[in-house]
């Protein structure tokens, strides 16, 4: 697994936490898969909560290494650094501002990727809600603008033909929790450090398509996302030019979302 943190600390429903401690807590009390755990740190990042990160892992009997990154925050610099200091067959990303919410959501996510009628699958991404319970992310949708599908509805919302409560091929996922193989990751070059703080999964996601890759969404995984809690949002005008010129039209050409969900 690979986490890129900066060891953020807020509150969640009131009750204070390290947002980074308690993801890699939620991921090591809700699967049985074997992982190890690679955190990308920034510089900014204290060291009372790099001990007791690499404490709760070892708690576990999970190896967790530290990986310091210099410079401005750039989140596809991180996940290729920690992706060329993991060693398994698949790389989880995942933002240290997520909760795992049940079992199973990581050996669902694996599932995901077993071969089936069509193309090899690339990458799988998970259902992700916002604090509140409502839908953040159920894939991407790239038709007429970059979003999430079933932004804002309710959690259990399941959709018009109940395409938000079903495994599906969508034209992206969040890199926030995002499954893929590193051979995968190897072929298409990683994430694009041009892309340092959005659009880098959309990046990352049009180069599998384009190399004949598919994009799973798995519903059965599901994980709250605090998001923007452990660093600042926006997105910047250079990064809309950079999505825009690497992709251009091709990102209208989403074949998988509906006109209305």
């Amino acid at each position: 697994m690979v986490l890129p943190t900066i060891g953020a600390s807020g509150s969640v429903g009131g009750v204070p936490r390290v947002f980074a401690i308690e993801a890699v807590a939620s991921l090591l009390r809700t699967t049985d898969v074997p992982v190890e755990i690679v955190a990308v740190t920034g510089p900014a990042m204290p060291a009372e909560v790099g001990r007791p990160l690499v404490a709760v892992a070892a708690g576990a009997g999970v190896p967790c290494t530290l990986v310091p990154i210099a410079g401005p925050f750039n989140f596809s610099a991180s996940v290729n650094l920690g992706a060329a200091h993991a060693g398994g067959r698949h790389l989880l990303l995942l933002n240290d501002d997520t909760e795992a919410i049940a079992g199973g959501w990581l050996e669902a996510m694996l599932a995901a990727l077993e071969p089936g009628d069509g193309p090899a699958v690339g990458a799988v991404g998970a259902k992700l809600l916002f604090e509140d319970g409502t839908l953040q992310h159920a894939g991407h949708t790239y038709r007429t603008s970059l979003d999430h599908v079933g932004f804002g509805l309710p959690g259990d919302s399941v959709g018009r033909t109940g395409l938000l409560a079903r495994r599906r091929q969508v034209v992206g996922v969040t890199a926030a929790c995002m499954l893929t193989p590193r051979e995968v990751y190897a072929a298409v070059g990683g994430f694009c450090t041009a892309l340092p703080g959005n659009y880098n999964d959309v990046d990352y996601c049009m180069k599998l398509s384009a190399a004949g890759w598919s994009i799973v969404y798995e519903p059965a995984a599901v994980l709250y996302h605090y998001e923007s809690r452990s660093r600042q949002s926006g997105v910047s005008a250079d990064e809309i030019v950079a999505i825009q010129s690497r992709w251009g039209t091709r990102l209208a050409a989403d074949p998988f979302t509906p006109l209305l969900v």
